[in-house]
């Protein structure tokens, strides 16, 4: 007998130490056009300590009653586990998973629903808004705004899907071939995102991008007490994104499909050697993540000899040669010159105000 979800989609939004920041993405949900009565919303809290965020998420349980809760007896330290604990505990057909201190635009997930049921898709995303210093932008064009809808039936049609990039909270997944593939996000480490967007796109036969479509706001934090994931550059992060790094290199393999590491890696590398060159962790940290992800980096240059970044050059023979000493001094002389050209740059900005 198949029983039918009260809900058209599932919200899953891991919480820790959220804070006020709550309110606005739960308030961005319940004011969806799709109607809130038809949406779930699973909040895993990730062993809080903070007394405001358990306040905030008991108001809204106790007001709401579509919106539950789980509460995870010890924390995990990264969002994997957090997430899937809330997809398995979804009880609808389709699931996104946001984050705590982000917003969807009213009518992102009426535009998403409709177009993954309308094209019978395993997956659809959209596009979204970028926010920084309260300056919005859009993200990005992959196809360009004349390319309202592109799906594809297979990777191989279109290259290109890999460059959606791995935003996880701009895609809606149908559930059931999550389950019917096994796909869940990676536990305990980072590019955890990364991992779960590439299997999806490399097992699925039927996903839909929509390129002139933006239904989200990515808030970009970088203040000392508030930094988003892409402004953390210490050695646990880093060492973090290479496990998964080496995770989605093994799913590659087992999935016969190495001839995408190019695809997969390229852009990913380039941003973990920025945050790498501009973290000040010690030498002697740098040269144990340099031996880590020596490999990653070796067989991306079968694909790219300077990674795609000219700056990266010095990089090469000492990666090459294995001579992790020199690849640290490469990175620091790099960072340097990067300072040099900035207080260039805003001394040139100053003279022109």
């Amino acid at each position: 007998m198949i029983t039918m979800s009260k809900y058209k989609l599932s919200v899953i939004i891991p919480t820790f130490n959220t804070g006020v920041f709550l309110h606005e993405s739960l308030g961005s949900i319940i004011n969806q056009s799709i109607g809130f009565e038809n949406v779930e919303v699973i909040l895993v809290d990730d062993k809080s300590s903070d007394p405001l965020t358990l306040s905030i998420i008991d108001d809204y349980v106790s007001k709401y009653s579509n919106i539950k809760v789980i509460y995870l007896e010890e924390n995990s330290g990264f969002p994997g586990r957090p997430r899937n604990v809330g997809i398995d505990a979804s009880t609808s057909d389709y699931v996104i998973v946001m984050d705590h201190d982000d917003s969807y635009e009213i009518d992102a997930f009426e535009h998403l629903y409709n177009t993954i049921t309308k094209e019978n898709a395993d997956m659809v995303s959209s596009n979204y808004f970028e926010e920084y210093k309260n300056i919005k932008e859009k993200h990005t064009y992959i196809f360009g705004p004349d390319f309202d809808k592109i799906k594809i039936s297979s990777i191989d049609e279109d290259l290109r899907f890999f460059d959606i990039g791995p935003a996880i909270w701009i895609k809606l997944f149908r559930k059931s071939f999550l389950n019917e593939h096994n796909i869940r996000f990676l536990e305990g480490m980072l590019a955890e995102d990364l991992n779960f967007f590439i299997n999806v796109l490399l097992q699925s036969n039927s996903i839909v991008y929509l390129d002139n479509y933006f239904g989200y706001n990515y808030k970009i934090r970088d203040t000392d007490e508030d930094k988003s994931t892409i402004h953390v550059r210490n050695k646990k992060y880093l060492d973090a994104m290479i496990s998964g790094y080496y995770e989605t290199w093994d799913m590659l393999i087992n999935l016969n499909q190495e001839k995408y590491f190019s695809n997969v890696f390229r852009a990913h590398l380039v941003f973990w050697l920025t945050s790498f060159i501009a973290s000040d962790i010690s030498n002697m940290d740098k040269k144990d993540l340099a031996k880590r992800m020596g490999p990653i980096l070796t067989e991306q240059l079968k694909y790219t000899p300077d990674f795609g970044e000219t700056i990266y050059i010095p990089l090469v023979k000492p990666l090459k040669n294995k001579n992790f000493d020199e690849f640290v001094k490469a990175s620091n002389n790099i960072k340097k010159s990067r300072k040099r050209r900035m207080k260039i740059k805003n001394f040139i900005h100053k003279l022109k105000i």
